[in-house]
């Protein structure tokens, strides 16, 4: 996976910012820096920028680039939009 930054679209960062506020937990679905997708969920702790590239730290300490996120709960990251939904409805 390209190392790269991306920056995210500012409405998706909004959402993220919004879930951090309210302490909610929620589903992720991302690419790992091996571009395995992951799935799982928590909650966020803080965001955060580390040499020009823009992180998300859950609350295990598991830190996320912002711009390898898929899905936060039902958004879809903009930067995935054709990207198909692989959450599971059980």
């Amino acid at each position: 996976m390209s190392t790269d930054y991306k920056p995210i679209d500012c409405n998706f960062y909004d959402e993220l910012e919004a879930a951090a506020t309210q302490r909610r937990r929620v589903d992720l679905q991302y690419f790992n820096d091996l571009r395995q997708l992951c799935l799982g969920s928590g909650v966020i702790d803080t965001l955060f920028i580390r040499d020009k590239v823009e992180f998300m730290r859950l609350k295990s300490g598991e830190e996320i680039r912002l711009d390898h996120l898929i899905r936060i709960d039902d958004k879809q990251a903009p930067g995935y939009a054709d990207y198909p939904d692989f959450s599971c409805g059980c």
